[in-house]
């Protein structure tokens, strides 16, 4: 399926909240202000697309049930205009390309370096808890393991100045940190309406 009419603005500004975080028509009406109405007609047409999923999940109000809409499939788009070999086509996105696509979504001076460390310690991922990026400052990359093999890796990286990384507990992970991969997350859905437990109101 060709999703470029899907993906435009202002379709897109709705797939990128619920890309977030499942929410309601209301959340996403009142986040790029404009109509609940609105909101659900482009949701029912994401919705025969295949690209978003409606759910019942519980109730703000006695009797009234919360209707949250979520993502169905994730899917890039490649538009690539190159000499001898131009592409257009939708990708199926499975764990190790969305780690691709969130290293590309990076600054430009840190996708080779990044995916290089990455294959470093790819074979032995079920040991890592987590890649991240900090964003706060220089674009150092964190990562959460206990393994002494991946440990090694990355110090080594980072003593040959291909890119600042740093082995790190759970614990000293700041707020402003880029999420490359983590396993509680992937495969994983919280279809949950409303506000998360401790979040802030919107400013």
């Amino acid at each position: 399926m060709d999703y470029d009419t899907y993906f435009a603005s202002p379709r897109w500004g709705i797939l990128e909240i619920i890309a977030l975080k499942p929410s309601s028509p209301m959340e996403i009406a009142q986040k790029i202000k404009t109509s609940v109405s609105y909101v659900s007609q482009q949701l029912k047409l994401l919705e025969a697309a295949g690209i978003v999923k409606k759910e019942k999940t519980g109730s703000v109000e006695k009797g009234k049930p919360r209707l949250v809409y979520s993502v169905v499939k994730e899917t890039v788009q490649i538009s690539a205009l190159l000499k001898g070999s131009p592409v257009k086509k939708s990708v199926a996105l499975n764990d190790k390309k969305k780690i691709t696509m969130r290293i590309w979504a990076l600054k430009d001076d840190l996708h080779y370096p990044v995916e290089k460390l990455f294959w470093k310690i790819e074979d032995n991922l079920k040991d890592v808890d987590g890649i991240f990026v900090d964003v706060s400052g220089k674009g150092r990359v964190l990562v959460v393991t206990k393994n002494a093999k991946v440990r090694a890796e990355v110090d080594k990286f980072s003593r040959e100045g291909k890119v600042d990384c740093k082995v790190v507990s759970e614990r000293e992970l700041g707020k402003n940190v880029y999420t490359i991969y983590d396993p509680n997350s992937f495969g994983k859905e919280r279809l949950k309406g409303g506000k998360e437990e401790g979040e802030q109101n919107d400013r």
